[in-house]
C-alpha cells in the first residue's frame, strides 16, 4: 500500500465557503490519505484581486495536517449558474507558476475533482514534468457549463446543442458579481455564516429555473465552441479518469476518447448501520432527501403523488424549506433541512427510499446512505448510484415516468413482500463501502501504471 507519497488535490476549497457532495468526498479522502502517512496538499481557486490582476499561489492554512493552498487570481467559477463571457474562462497565465508549486513540493500524483477556476497550464506543467494527473467524475463542467446537462426549458439534454448552450448560458452570472463571490470579505463572511444568514432572511419567491425561450443569447457561438475545445483540451490530457458510476462513464466517452474505470465513491461517515425492518405496518412510508429542485426530480415525485389516492401511501420530504405547500397533495409532507445526524431517525421511519432524478446525476450520495441502514430505494434510471442496487437486488430502477413510478407504489403498499426481500439482501450481502476501503482502491490508481 502507497504510505509517503506527495499527493496534491484539485478541488473547490474548504467548508463552509465550499459545500456539498463534492467538497465533502475530497475532504474525507484527504483526511484518510493524510492518516495513512501520505503528505497531502490541496490547492483551490481562491481570491480574485480588484487591483493585482497577477497568478501566484499562495500558502492558505493547515486543515488538520492537510497543507492549502490557494490560486490567487484563478480563473472564475461559476458552479451551476452558467458561462455568460466565454473569453474570461479561457484567460492563460505564466506556466512557470505551476510548475514551481509542484516541483517545490515534490508532488507525485495529482487529483483534480473539477476544472472550474483552474488554468489549462496547470495540467500542461503536471504533463512537462511527468505527474500521474487523475480526474474524478463529480459533475459535467466542461462537458457542460451549466454543470449538469439540464437545459433551460427544464429537460435533460441527450445530445449537446449549441444554439441551446448558448441560450442556457445567457443567465449565466456577471463577471462582476462573480468578481463579488470570489472576493475575500465575501469568502470570510460566508466562513462565519454572515451570508447564510442573510440568505435564510430573505423570502424567495422566485423559482430558480429561468425563463429563456423568446431570448436570444447575445454570447458569441465562435467564443462559446472555442470554449468547448479549451476544455477538451485539458480532459485529453488526463491521464485517468476515476467515473464514480456508469452513467457518468457513459456522459464522457460520448464526448471525449478518454481512459479510466467505474470507481463507486462514499464518504467518512458512511458506515454499516444495516438491520432488518419491520413491514407490517399498513402504510407505505416513503422518503425523498435532497434539494427541492426540478432536476432532482422533486417536481416529479410532486406529480407522482397527485396520481396516488390512497391515504395509505405517504411521502415524507426532507430539503430546502422554500416550497410552496399549497402545491403538494395532502399525502405528502414537508420537513424541511435536515442534520446528517437525523439520519437514523428518518430512516427508522421509512420502508423505501426514492431518488427520482430527472438529469444524468453523477452519483447521489444519498442512495448509499440509505442502503447503509438497509433502507430499500426506488431509483430513476438516470442516477448514478443506480450502480449500487446490483441489478434490483436491493431496489427498483425506473424509467422517470410519473405513472410507472405510481404503479409500483401502490403495488408496494399492496404487497410489501418485496420490499421486506430487499431489505433482507440489503443486510445480508450488501458490502457498505467505507472510506478506508475506497481510499485504499485509489492508491491502486495512483500506483498503477494505467
Amino acid at each position: 500500500m502507497m504510505i509517503n507519497m506527495k499527493i496534491l488535490h484539485y478541488t473547490l476549497g474548504l467548508p463552509p465557503y465550499r459545500t456539498g457532495g463534492l467538497t465533502k468526498y475530497s475532504i474525507d479522502i484527504m483526511s484518510e490519505q493524510s492518516k495513512e502517512g501520505n503528505d497531502v496538499f490541496l490547492l483551490f481557486p481562491g481570491i480574485i484581486e480588484v487591483l493585482n490582476k497577477k497568478t501566484s499561489i499562495k500558502p492558505y492554512k493547515r486543515y488538520g495536517n492537510i497543507r492549502v493552498f490557494e490560486i490567487v487570481n484563478p480563473l472564475p467559477v461559476p458552479l451551476l449558474n452558467g458561462v455568460r463571457k466565454p473569453e474570461i474562462f479561457m484567460k492563460s497565465c505564466d506556466k512557470k507558476i505551476f510548475i514551481e508549486f509542484l516541483i517545490d513540493l515534490k508532488i507525485e500524483v495529482v487529483h483534480i475533482h473539477t476544472f472550474m477556476g483552474l488554468y489549462k497550464e496547470f495540467i500542461l506543467a503536471c504533463k512537462e514534468l511527468g505527474i500521474k494527473v487523475l480526474y474524478t467524475t463529480h459533475d459535467y463542467f466542461g462537458l457542460c457549463t451549466k454543470v449538469n446537462f439540464f437545459d433551460y426549458e427544464g429537460n435533460s439534454c441527450e445530445e449537446r446543442n449549441i444554439e441551446k448552450c448558448l441560450k442556457c448560458n445567457m443567465c449565466g452570472s456577471s463577471e462582476g458579481k462573480m468578481l463579488i463571490l470570489q472576493s475575500k470579505p465575501y469568502r470570510e463572511l460566508k466562513n462565519i455564516g454572515f451570508i447564510d444568514l442573510i440568505k435564510k432572511m430573505k423570502v424567495k419567491s422566485k423559482s430558480n429555473d429561468k425563463e429563456v425561450d423568446d431570448v436570444v443569447s447575445d454570447i458569441n457561438e465562435e467564443c462559446y465552441i472555442e470554449l468547448i475545445k479549451y476544455y477538451e483540451e485539458m480532459y485529453v490530457n488526463i491521464d485517468f479518469f476515476l467515473f464514480n458510476s456508469s452513467v457518468t462513464k457513459n456522459i464522457f466517452m460520448k464526448y471525449l476518447n478518454i481512459k479510466g474505470e467505474i470507481v463507486p465513491i462514499t464518504h467518512s461517515n458512511i458506515k454499516d448501520n444495516k438491520v432488518l425492518k419491520n413491514y407490517e405496518d399498513k402504510t407505505l412510508k416513503i422518503t425523498y432527501l435532497g434539494p427541492t429542485k426540478k432536476y432532482k426530480g422533486f417536481n416529479f415525485i410532486i406529480d407522482v403523488m397527485k396520481r396516488i389516492e390512497t391515504s395509505d401511501i405517504q411521502l415524507n420530504v426532507y430539503g430546502d424549506t422554500t416550497v410552496d405547500k399549497t402545491v403538494v397533495p395532502n399525502n405528502t409532507h414537508l420537513h424541511g433541512r435536515y442534520r446528517y445526524e437525523q439520519l437514523k431517525e428518518i430512516f427508522i421511519n421509512t420502508d423505501v427510499l426514492v431518488v427520482p432524478s430527472i438529469w444524468n446525476e453523477t452519483f447521489g450520495f444519498i442512495t448509499l446512505e440509505a442502503l447503509s441502514y438497509g433502507v430499500p430505494v426506488i431509483s430513476s434510471d438516470m442516477v448514478g448510484s443506480k450502480d449500487m442496487l446490483d441489478y434490483e437486488r436491493y431496489g427498483l430502477v425506473l424509467k422517470p415516468e410519473i405513472q410507472l413510478f405510481a404503479d409500483k407504489l401502490i403495488e408496494l403498499q399492496k404487497d410489501k413482500s418485496k420490499l421486506k426481500d430487499f431489505n433482507t439482501n440489503i443486510v445480508s450481502s450488501l458490502n457498505v463501502l467505507n472510506i478506508k476501503e475506497h481510499v485504499k482502491d485509489l492508491y491502486y490508481y495512483y500506483e498503477d501504471g494505467r
